[in-house]
């Protein structure tokens, strides 16, 4: 078979096929739109004449310009639109016209910063511009980290390795002094805690560098996202304009919306490895997309045991780099024809001309599934997009209503700055890295509180030149940039220590039973001993996994928005969440093997939280019915937690939820928290965008086919109650009163 369209309708006369495509959406192809030629130096020129590069997209011009005039641009176009020229041109441009201008390139993986260090050898053979460059990171020798802080014009850095080398910036000072440019590309992978964590190393290395006189522009490259202005300013504390309007062209695409439900028998993932199996057999060089490194290890066992005459592979993060890279060009040069892979080859990688993509299970945002989609259909060939949500309300509301990913309204990429033990960390950092004239040390955030809290503590000395760090231990060893404080419990396997996580996270993943995922690989927790902070494990290849069920309650300390509605009130504010993790469950291929009693102590932070105050009208509403009011209530709850992520762009385990069918002042109570100490602005977004958030709930609930609630509207899988009670209609009731 040669077309996109014909192996559609042949997949649908295998025995795999049961059915399972409930639509095909044809997603038409964009024509380029192309810019006036801008003026080039001549040598940008000729790099682009040898690429076969006539004339420049408008978004790539429009980037450039800006650059030109002094401003700090996001490029915020779809994959594969060319970003990368918009932001190489101009530090080219400038590295050209003055020989000792530098640039610091930021990337959240290796695989992108090996990837763009091949783009500018090929940048600088073709076009004959002098200049050196090279990576700066945990696996580069020190002899060449010293060469690149004295001689590079380009150093490209991962944030892990900022934030450990900010302290020593002295030997930077030829490089940080020429500082022209800051390039962060693939900037919407800083959201959440990473993100607000990436904030405050922003201000960090932004303060270092006025130390040397430098005030460097910025560039960042990103997915689409809502709030592209808003995000990278929070981000970084600069002004931005923003490139949103992309002129780089799109083939035709066709995306299948498949519900592997209606073949019970076989698992997703299983249909997944079908799917993907007869698309490489047939010659169409096809990716699938998993969410867990283990999926990826199992999906391609299960294919190659099943048929050799193709070579299936995965991909995923852990694999040595010259694995990946092998990888990464026979996709490129086509000699293979099926890889399985994590998030990890969802980035900006050159991995040339895919024809069709999988995506098994929904990657947490609209932003992230383009992202991925993005992938095939490179050189304008037709591609196709297979969906295969999994069980869960959110995902199958999707596969529902495709116009939510056909519309692509972005969701919002959610940070914040205001996070106190965000903030408490990294004021040590700051200061171990250069003495503080004041208390201010970030300019546009207080910081004074927790300066003064320091000086109290014998941390941070007050001399007559400024605040001084005097703590033992270097606080950048402490921070982490992936989570909130630093980590509390150690996992260790013998005498090892396999990594730190913090309290939080222990009680999730590392109680005695938990299955522990780290590095690809799987070990079970035989003991968590709270007093000695270490929880003990095995390596054992297991084929469960396991899920904590918790009981929260939620206490308000204070209100900071309000608003009235007809028939609720709606606030946003301060609270304290107490969580008692009281067992947990084996599961394998999504179903239940067994439950297990937990002992641990309650787990007590404050946070925030947007929560709904209903009248007695609402219950009385419920019960004229008929219904459960506290199932109803129960139920709301549930669905409302299942569609949040579609509009601040979080994971479903970054927030939790209480429902009280009476709450202190006697009446009901919906609560929606960040489930981070201090709080990470989800809860703030949703508040904000609430009318938009209830209305698709209410559709989501009304329109599921089941009669009484299922895993598709108003079940949660990490209940405490086991979903007990749940009241479906009574849950339409409550929802269509918020409308």
């Amino acid at each position: 078979m040669d077309s996109i369209k014909e192996l559609i309708k042949e997949i649908q006369e295998q025995r795999f096929y049961n059915k399972q495509i409930t639509g095909v959406i044809g997603i038409p192809s964009i024509e380029p739109d192309y810019a006036p030629d801008p003026p080039l130096n001549p040598d940008i020129g000729k790099y682009l004449s040898l690429c076969g590069i006539e004339h420049l997209y408008t978004h790539q011009a429009e980037a450039i310009a800006l650059a030109r005039a002094g401003q700090n641009v996001i490029i915020t176009t779809p994959t594969a639109s060319g970003k990368t020229l918009g932001f190489n041109i101009p530090v080219l441009e400038k590295i050209a016209e003055d020989k000792d201008a530098t640039a610091l390139y930021i990337y959240p993986a290796k695989a992108l910063s090996n990837d763009q260090l091949n783009t500018l050898k090929e940048m600088k053979q073709k076009s004959g511009i002098k200049f050196e460059a090279g990576i700066y990171d945990g696996d580069t020798e020190s002899d060449l980290k010293k060469h690149l802080r004295e001689k590079a014009n380009i150093i490209i850095t991962n944030p892990y390795e900022l934030h450990h080398v900010l302290t020593y910036h002295p030997k930077w000072k030829r490089f940080y002094k020429n500082l022209k440019y800051i390039i962060i590309d693939e900037a919407h992978r800083y959201k959440g805690i990473f993100g607000s964590n990436i904030a405050f190393l922003m201000r960090r290395l932004k303060r270092v560098l006025k130390i040397y006189g430098a005030t460097p522009q910025f560039i960042a490259s990103t997915a689409s996202i809502a709030n592209a202005d808003e995000f990278i300013e929070k981000l970084t504390g600069e002004q931005f304009s923003v490139v949103s309007r992309s002129g780089s062209p799109s083939p035709e695409k066709h995306l299948v919306l498949w519900d592997s439900s209606f073949f019970p028998e076989k698992s997703v993932h299983t249909q997944t490895k079908d799917i993907l199996l007869y698309c490489a057999k047939n010659g169409f060089q096809t990716l699938g997309f998993v969410a867990s490194r283990r999926m990826s290890e199992l999906i391609r066992k299960w294919a190659n045991a099943e048929d050799k005459s193709v070579e299936i592979l995965s991909y995923r993060a852990g694999y040595p780099s010259e694995v990946r890279r092998d990888i990464e060009n026979r996709l490129k040069n086509g000699t293979i024809k099926g890889v399985v892979s994590t998030n990890a080859l969802e980035l900006g990688i050159d991995i040339g001309n895919l024809d069709v993509i999988i995506l098994s299970g929904y990657p947490g945002s609209i932003s992230s599934f383009w992202q991925q989609a993005g992938r095939a259909g490179r050189k304008m060939q037709d591609a196709a997009i297979f969906f295969l949500p999994h069980e869960d309300a959110m995902q199958k509301y999707i596969l529902r209503n495709p116009q939510i990913l056909t519309s692509r309204n972005f969701e919002n990429a959610v940070i914040s700055t205001e996070n106190p033990e965000i903030i408490a960390g990294h004021v040590l950092c700051a200061i171990s890295e250069s003495m503080a004239e004041s208390a201010r040390i970030f300019g546009d955030i207080d910081t004074e509180p927790f300066v003064e809290t320091f000086i109290d503590q014998g941390i941070v000395t007050r001399t007559p030149r400024g605040l001084i760090y005097s703590g033992s231990r270097r606080p950048q060893d402490v921070v982490a940039l992936d989570s909130i404080g630093g980590g509390n419990i150690k996992i260790k396997v013998g005498g090892r220590i396999l990594e730190e996580i913090s309290i939080s996270r222990a009680y999730n993943e590392a109680h005695a039973g938990a299955v522990h995922l780290y590095n690809g690989e799987t070990y079970v927790i035989k003991e968590l001993n709270l007093e000695e902070g270490v929880a003990h494990a095995v390596k054992e290849e297991v084929e469960h996994y396991t899920e904590v069920m918790k009981d929260e309650e939620v206490k308000i300390l204070k209100v900071r928005k309000s608003k009235d509605y007809d028939n609720f009130k709606l606030r946003f504010g301060d609270v304290t969440v107490t969580e008692m993790y009281k067992s947990y469950k084996t599961k394998k291929s999504g179903k239940v093997l067994s439950y297990d009693n937990l002992f641990l102590p309650p787990l007590t932070f404050s946070t925030q939280a947007v929560w709904i105050e209903l009248p007695s009208s609402a219950i009385r509403a419920v019960k004229d019915k008929k219904l459960d009011f506290d199932g109803a209530i129960h139920a709301a709850e549930h669905a409302l937690i299942a569609l949040s992520p579609l509009f601040a762009m979080c994971d479903r385990n970054d927030i939790g939820g209480r429902s009280y069918p009476v709450y202190d002042d006697g009446n009901p109570v919906i609560f929606i928290y960040d489930g981070y100490a201090g709080g990470i602005g989800i809860a703030d977004k949703l508040f904000d965008i609430f009318p938009a958030l209830v209305t698709n709930t209410y559709e989501l609930v009304k329109n599921c086919g089941c009669e009484d609630g299922c895993p598709y509207c108003v079940y949660s899988p990490k209940c405490g109650n086991n979903n007990s009670p749940i009241d479906k209609q009574g849950a339409v009731v409550i929802l269509e009163g918020l409308k």
